[in-house]
């Protein structure tokens, strides 16, 4: 006697694992062709500016969490840096960023004031983190930070990268 078969098998069809024939779809295939008119899930994957030399791209991000070095070296912002991505920066930073690192960046925050740790942006190494660095950290978080990968997307996330730098130098 088995007490909820459904807990241990699954109910529905799993679309990789094909044990025998499907007998309701054609060639016998859990997997279809998506229906007509089928709209995509958006993957951020971006095109900004004009021209080909402004091409850019979001880089689809599938770096692991415990490879902050590999995003060090291989993430650049594709984000052009102008005064309306510092704005949109400074907004998204306010909303996400403030009540732990503060206003300035100087790790003052509400949060901040009470969990020691957060960093001072213009002090030592973390004046000196490149877009990548800071990129993979607002994704994956570090230390006593959460990730926020999942709250905003990844034009958003490179806004505050922008931003950011502007912190770094202290302004």
């Amino acid at each position: 006697m088995e007490y909820a078969p459904n807990m241990y098998d699954p109910v529905g069809y799993e679309p990789y694992k094909q044990l025998e024939p499907n007998k309701i779809n054609p060639n016998g295939l859990n997997m279809r062709i998506p229906a007509r008119g089928t709209v995509a899930r958006p993957n951020y994957h971006t095109i900004f500016g004009t021209g080909d030399s402004a091409v850019r791209d979001l880089m689809i991000y599938n770096i692991p969490k415990d490879s902050i070095a590999i995003a060090e070296q291989v993430l650049r912002n594709p984000i052009p840096l102008n005064d309306k991505t510092l704005e949109e920066g400074k907004i998204l930073y306010s909303r996400y960023c403030t009540h732990c690192h503060g206003e300035a960046g100087k790790g003052d925050g509400l949060v901040g004031q009470v969990y020691k740790g957060v960093p001072n942006y213009s002090v030592g190494d973390y004046a000196t983190m490149n877009d990548g660095h800071i990129y993979h950290v607002i994704t994956h978080g570090k230390g006593r930070m959460w990730p926020h990968g999942s709250q905003m997307t990844p034009e958003e996330r490179w806004k505050i990268v922008h931003y950011v730098h502007k912190l770094q130098q202290g302004g």
